[in-house]
């Protein structure tokens, strides 16, 4: 970068406004927008990015460090770390990126590692209990989590801000606009971030404790209450806001300003106001409308503060899309509104304008149903009217897809005030004026007590630490207001200032004194620095020149995995400070020593479950090895899969293994002795398949004999034990119950138990027999399962119930399946017909019960019955014919007649039959 003592001021000047974008503060190098689109002003020149992982109507955000560094960039909803990967934590933020302003990225004074993503919903009046209007609200993230790629602080995540009247019921529900700014407070330290709702303006203010959540608020002539379209979208809030560069004036677009629903035909309504902003105590005054009756989106202050650029879409009275429009406007004019001039008129859509580090300003948007492909470009954003060399559609993205939103920044990184470089302690830290004001003197102070005249002026603190730097610039003797900066002195971690020895086996290959090992340079770490418990990062090289030309320190050496390239080779390490460029330089030399040889061990098991695999125990083989070595001391015995993790000492493996047939590999350490690495061979052995053994049996077999299973030449192999403390691999058992049988090898110690059941067929017990309607149904008195079932001796069935069963007796048997016993029970089935005939054709003429001996039963009583309970006939069904269908000698008539018979023993049969002539 080109340096300026001894030039003329109205050359400086000159040369200021030339190499403009060399003076901007990095925080906005990259840009992050769109689908996929992405910008980096790293190079001066701006270069399409095509890596991002954003997806984004309108909000969005990105910020990057001093440096130009990316650190993440969000849509107001979820966060992506410099990897473009989601960062941990960092979904479900409470913005939308369909709102305007969605989110804006706040770093918080003096500090390098903190930031405040301030969020913003997208206000819509269609709502359920599940999907409420958020309003603002802000969240913390820390750069020094998740290894420098930071991480969202939970307990910091989605802080809400009141902008509203609570017990107001619109307000409550709508919370705020979709209008988000920030620019840094006059101290030149802390920083206000501003937001609108309805006719008031909150600026809140970011200070090294952090967000102060009491805003400074503002009340303002316009009314904007929520108005909303077709698509419950409260239109009212769309559209952009920003501060000017010096703080001092403050612009807003309201796409419309009419209160209540929208029909169609009334995208006119839209304003852009012009206020006054005091950078010192937030407020927002002097209310001035400068476009009116139009439909404004995107709003712009040009670097110098003193032009301000405006989009806007116009529609016909249907809401048709006509065009689109880019106004001029000189905020120093006496009549502001007067001094619009058309920049651009085009079938491209309204879209956000974003001034950029490179003094230019950039305007999105598309042409509607056309190529979304490119950014229009005001060059030259100081110059008025066509001065300003406005071109149209002009920047590529390289395939990716511009929407109508852009990233908002901190506005006042684009004054061009002062900037300064070389912020490591014991630099010679360099200030220079990068503002395009005249002046004939200048004075630094430099926050320690310290002071400057020259103009290009150059310190060396003393301390590390946060120093606020003052520039106060005068011409003609009436002094500028003073500039203020906060400027991070950092101090790299102070190093040792001997070489470190590291030192690992030589036990890479199959050659123990070459000199040649693996090394985890890590290792080295808290060893190069006096205070290991501060935050540092080490990065390592070959040459101190490569350290130090590796800007983004991406070229190091691999520090987990590294092959020295001989003995006593010293590696350069380069020791930095997280997020800065500050670091100091250790030296490493890697030193090898021979290796005792471990050996080769074997390790056997048994595998239980036949699966080719089985749990081998390591702990074994570590205390065998401890104690044939005779280690003392710390010993630490480790196994890998590999020798290459063996030599890194990277996932060892656990003590309880479980493996199939491998070789595997041990390491140790102990008190620095180097020992090379030795071989573990894992061997399955095969158990014998046993399995559990079941027996049914019958009460006239015990006792009985039980036994492993095993065959005649395995028997010998093993040792055995039953519960009852017998160790024979067979007993004799006299009970039915469980044995448990634990069977081991006696060479593997392992061991496997089963179990062998012994059950007692249970005797079948006849509980009763249920005779009806010439079927017999078998009721024991235990389960029916097991039991077979036969009727006079016939086969048998596993079905209790017979039927179709003649009169007469008969005889029922119950017998086990394992036909370990038999038991038996007469029956007697009485059979009374359904019907008879006495019509003296000499069939059926009387009506008696089939199936009563004589002899069993010689004095019955058999009853019978009109249907009206008139006993007609009584006789024993043993000694007569039965009845012949008369009552006092006549015939009874064709019916049904009821019968009733009781046995001796109680049982009582009765039912009915029908008499037919």
């Amino acid at each position: 970068m080109k340096r300026y003592s001894s030039i003329s001021k109205g050359l400086l000047v000159i040369l200021l406004i030339y190499n403009c974008s060399l003076f901007a503060q990095s925080e906005s190098a990259n840009w992050y927008f769109g689908n996929f689109a992405g910008v980096s002003f790293n190079s001066g020149q701006p270069v399409a990015l095509t890596d991002g992982a954003l997806i984004t109507k309108e909000g969005c955000a990105t910020i990057s460090n001093a440096n130009g560094e990316l650190l993440f960039y969000t849509d107001g909803k979820t966060v992506w770390n410099r990897n473009h990967d989601i960062m941990p934590n960092g979904t479900d933020l409470k913005g939308d990126s369909s709102s305007t302003e969605s989110a804006i990225i706040i770093p918080k004074p003096g500090s390098n590692d903190s930031y405040y993503i301030f969020t913003t919903d997208k206000p819509n009046y269609f709502l359920s209990p599940n999907d409420p209007i958020e309003g603002l609200n802000y969240s913390e993230v820390n750069m020094q989590l998740d290894n420098g790629l930071g991480d969202l602080i939970v307990e910091n995540k989605n802080i809400h801000l009141v902008t509203y009247n609570s017990n107001d019921a619109v307000q409550n529900e709508y919370k705020n606009s979709e209008k988000l700014t920030a620019v840094t407070h006059s101290n030149g330290i802390d920083i206000w971030v501003i937001t609108q709702f309805i006719n008031k303006f909150h600026a809140f203010k970011v200070t090294s404790s952090g967000v102060i959540e009491t805003p400074e608020t503002s009340t303002v002539p316009q009314n904007i209450f929520p108005r909303f379209n077709n698509d419950g979208a409260n239109i009212t809030a769309i559209g952009y806001l920003k501060v000017s560069p010096d703080g001092k004036q403050i612009a807003i677009a309201h796409s419309s300003t009419t209160s209540g629903s929208v029909d169609e035909g009334t995208k006119s309504s839209g304003k852009v106001l012009l206020y006054d902003f005091d950078n010192t105590t937030g407020l927002v005054s002097n209310e001035k409308t400068i476009l009116e009756d139009t439909y404004p989106y995107g709003v712009e202050f040009s670097p110098d503060s003193k032009l301000l650029y405006v989009t806007t879409s116009n529609f016909d009275s249907e809401d048709t899309f006509i065009n689109s429009s880019l106004f001029q406007f000189n905020t120093e004019a006496n009549n502001i509104m007067g001094s619009k001039t058309n920049i651009n008129t085009s079938s491209n859509v309204a879209g956000a304008l974003q001034l950029a580090i490179d003094g230019k300003i950039y305007r999105a948007g598309y042409v509607l149903l056309g190529s979304k492909a490119y950014l229009s470009v005001i060059n030259n954003p100081n110059q008025l009217s066509s001065s300003c060399n406005y071109t149209h559609n002009t920047f590529y993205l390289e395939g990716r897809d511009t929407e109508i939103g852009l990233p908002p920044f901190i506005q006042s990184i684009f004054k061009y005030s002062f900037n300064y470089e070389n912020i490591c302690l014991n630099d010679n830290t360099y200030f220079y004026i990068t503002s395009e004001d005249p002046y004939d003197s200048v004075l630094w102070d430099f926050g320690d007590g310290t002071t400057s005249t020259d103009v290009e002026a150059y310190h060396t603190y003393a301390n590390a630490g946060n120093y606020t730097v003052t520039l106060n610039m005068s011409i003609n003797g009436v002094d500028y207001q003073p500039l203020y900066k906060q400027v991070k002195i950092v101090s790299p971690p102070e190093v040792i200032q001997t070489t470190y020895d590291l030192i690992e086996c030589d036990s890479w290959d199959d050659n123990p004194s070459d000199g040649i090992t693996v090394f985890n340079l890590s290792n080295a770490n808290d060893y190069l620095v006096i205070d290991p418990t501060q935050n540092f990062s080490v990065y390592y090289y070959h040459t101190l020149e490569l350290a130090q030309n590796d800007i983004d320190n991406t070229n190091s050496i691999n520090p987990d995995y590294y092959l020295n390239q001989y003995n006593d080779e010293i590696i350069v390490a380069k020791i930095t400070s997280p997020n800065t460029s500050c670091f100091n330089i250790a030296y490493v030399k890697l030193k090898t020593t021979q290796a005792i040889n471990l050996g080769e061990y074997q390790l056997n098991a048994c595998d239980l479950n036949y699966t080719g695999h089985a749990d081998f125990n390591l702990e074994t083989i570590r205390q065998q090895i401890i104690n044939s070595l005779t280690l003392t001391g710390q010993v630490s015995v480790n196994f890998y899969l590999s020798e290459a993790e063996a030599a890194i000492g990277s996932n060892s493996l656990t003590t309880l293994y479980n493996s199939d047939n491998r070789t595997i590999y041990i390491a140790i350490e102990n008190d620095n002795v180097c020992f090379g690495y030795g071989q573990l061979d894992l061997m399955v052995n095969q158990f014998p398949y046993i399995e559990n053994q079941y027996y049914q049996i019958c009460q006239n077999e015990f006792p009985i004999t039980i036994n492993s299973g095993l065959n005649s030449i395995q028997i010998q192999n093993y040792n055995y034990s039953w519960e009852n403390g017998m160790n024979t691999e067979s007993i004799q058992v006299s009970n039915p119950g469980t044995y448990n049988l634990t069977i081991t090898d006696p060479n593997l110690h392992c061991d496997k138990t089963i179990q062998i059941e012994v059950l007692q067929t249970p005797s079948p017990q006849i509980q009763s027999v249920t005779v009806d309607n010439y079927s017999a149904t078998i009721v024991l008195s235990n389960s029916h399962e097991n039991f077979e079932f036969a009727l006079d001796n016939n086969n048998y069935q596993s079905s209790n119930i017979f039927t179709n069963l003649s009169p007469g007796n008969h005889t029922v048997y119950v017998r086990d399946i394992n036909l370990c016993e038999i038991t038996s029970q007469t029956i007697k089935v009485i059979g009374f017909p359904k019907y008879f005939t006495p019509n003296n054709d000499n069939h059926h003429e009387f009506w008696n019960i089939i199936g009563i001996n004589e002899d069993e039963y010689p004095n019955l009583n058999l009853y019978i019955y009109d249907r009206y309970g008139k006993k007609i006939a009584n006789f024993n069904p043993t000694e007569s014919n039965g009845w012949d269908g008369t009552y006092n000698n006549k015939t009874m008539p064709q019916n049904d007649y009821w019968y009733k018979l009781q046995l001796p023993d109680g049982t009582i049969y009765s039912g009915h039959f029908t008499l037919r002539l």
